[in-house]
């Protein structure tokens, strides 16, 4: 298993794992060597069951999609999602809104997931990230406040082998909270936190093509729309 996730890691696949699943992800449709991706996916797939993991994820545009016959044939197409970005050249000459960083293992922290979330999906959640993102997890936890009571919650991070691009792990507004506007600030402290506590060179995003919300939150904060989506595709057990 691991020779093959090495060899999608030298064809341009980026790979992130965690204790469930292996997530793969192409954003260029422009790659030259695609059937050698094909045919290391498809082993993957075939290679699986001796592996603790349960299911593949793959994002990629569907012009490369159209190229990949023997893994298209294997995996559901389950969505699709629009890509945004933003480069950080600039830094932010804004204020942003108050926060704090928990840390993951404080009562209070995981007391406002479970009740976001759910007990079992807090407990997924979190050993997902902590197997994803082990060295940076214990600074993401980010809370914003509005007198000092919590709105949301949003996880900024750098993505594992690349050139300092920023993502967000997960954003969410406390359901009280919800439909109040809140959601751009908090994302907007997610960009901020990147740029200037992780360094991050770039941001990028992706969100379901239907959650419009989410995709004027992108825009309204600088972020560039791509103008090919990624379609979502899954393999499990």
């Amino acid at each position: 298993m691991e020779r093959l996730l090495e060899q999608l890691k030298k064809a341009g696949v980026p790979i992130m794992k965690n204790d469930f699943e292996i997530l793969l992800e192409i954003f260029n449709d422009k790659l030259s060597n695609s059937s050698e991706i094909d045919a290391h996916i498809n082993e993957l797939i075939s290679n699986i069951t001796r592996s603790e993991h349960k299911k593949i994820l793959f994002e990629c545009p569907m012009t490369l999609l159209n190229n990949l016959s023997n893994m298209k044939e294997k995996m559901k197409i389950v969505g699709e999602r629009v890509i945004f970005t933003k480069e950080f050249s600039d830094r932010f000459n804004i204020s942003v809104p108050p926060y704090e960083v928990w840390s993951i293992t404080e009562p209070r922290a995981l007391s406002f997931l479970f009740e976001m979330m759910g007990v079992d999906k807090t407990e997924k959640f979190l050993m997902s990230m902590g197997s994803e993102l082990p060295t940076q997890v214990n600074k993401m936890f980010t809370v914003y406040l509005i007198d000092n009571e919590p709105i949301g919650v949003v996880f900024p991070h750098i993505e594992p082998e690349t050139d300092q691009e920023g993502r967000i792990f997960w954003i969410g507004i406390y359901p009280k909270f919800l439909g109040k506007g809140f959601g751009k600030d908090l994302h907007l402290i997610g960009l901020y936190r990147l740029q200037h506590e992780f360094k991050a060179k770039s941001y990028l995003g992706a969100t379901k093509i239907e959650n419009l919300p989410m995709r004027k939150i992108m825009s309204a904060n600088g972020c560039d729309q791509h103008k090919n989506s990624v379609i979502s595709l899954e393999y499990s057990l």
